[in-house]
């Protein structure tokens, strides 16, 4: 782990530290809310938000005829070649008890790293696309702050199920493009995290998401930082970045399935609230 990526873990759970130190200390019995999807006030109130994640990768995969190949796309890359992933959130709460589930799409082409034992005149890319499901229960352990824009800490549980499909193109010298066999696999992973959000002034506030999953893969964590600005009553517009870390290797030689890869970048979303 590069020293960067150190920092920037460091200084996000520093953050979701700090929110979360905010809600405890602000803890108080919280009457009605202005906005619907912070009300707790005996009703069931939902909220629906779109997202685009902007996501780089880097890491390593497994390719039909490769055990392991090397990829890497930065942030600046994703800008210059416009390969973004797509996220809809939806969730439901009553009081402290509330269910959501996330459907997330990825369709990412990445440079193969130069240390793959393959030709080296050929210029090779892997694909990676993948469909992520997660559903999950959360409950409202504290709330407090103001009514209008209040503070409140989550406790959530849940599953997560992956869909990877990578795929290694070759384009040779000569100008032709050759495209490899995909190589398809799937998994579960039971999570556990905790979600946060802590008041920015009277219209915005910091949201704070932090969960760690496994028995599918060997380990995946993932972190989630999004500042959100209240449009109105019912419209809310985030932006902020989120890392996914995934560490998944199964089988061995031709049929090993492998995706132990990080991916990171910033995320806006749009969501509507009743």
């Amino acid at each position: 782990m590069n020293h960067t990526m150190r920092v920037s873990i460091t200084a996000f759970a520093v953050s979701l530290a700090a929110g979360a130190a905010l809600v405890l200390g602000a803890a108080a019995p919280v009457q009605a809310q202005t906005r619907p999807n912070l009300a707790m006030d005996g009703q069931w109130h939902f909220v629906a938000a779109p997202y685009v994640w902007f996501a780089g990768i880097n890491g390593d995969v497994s390719v039909k005829g490769l055990t392991e190949v090397p990829i890497n796309e930065s942030f600046s890359d994703i800008f210059e070649n416009f390969h973004f992933g797509a996220l809809a959130h939806f969730e439901g709460r009553k009081d402290r008890w509330g269910f959501a589930t996330d459907v997330m799409y990825l369709d990412l082409h990445a440079g193969v790293g130069t240390g793959v034992p393959a030709l080296s005149r050929v210029d090779l890319e892997a694909t990676v696309k993948s469909l992520t499901t997660e559903g999950l229960a959360f409950y409202r352990v504290a709330t407090g702050g103001a009514k209008d824009n209040p503070a409140h800490l989550d406790l959530l549980a849940g599953a997560r199920y992956y869909r990877m499909s990578n795929q290694l193109n070759a384009t040779i010298p000569i100008g032709g493009a050759i495209a490899g066999d995909k190589k398809e696999f799937g998994w579960a992973d039971a999570l556990a995290g905790l979600r946060v959000r802590a008041p920015l002034g009277a219209r915005f506030a910091f949201i704070g998401r932090g969960d760690v999953a496994g028995l599918g893969s060997k380990f995946t964590w993932n972190l989630e930082g999004d500042v959100a600005g209240s449009l109105s009553e019912h419209w809310t517009l985030g932006l902020g970045w989120r890392h996914l870390s995934i560490d998944y290797d199964k089988g061995t030689g031709s049929d090993r399935k492998l995706f132990d890869a990080a991916l990171d970048g910033p995320r806006t979303f749009v969501a509507y609230a009743w």
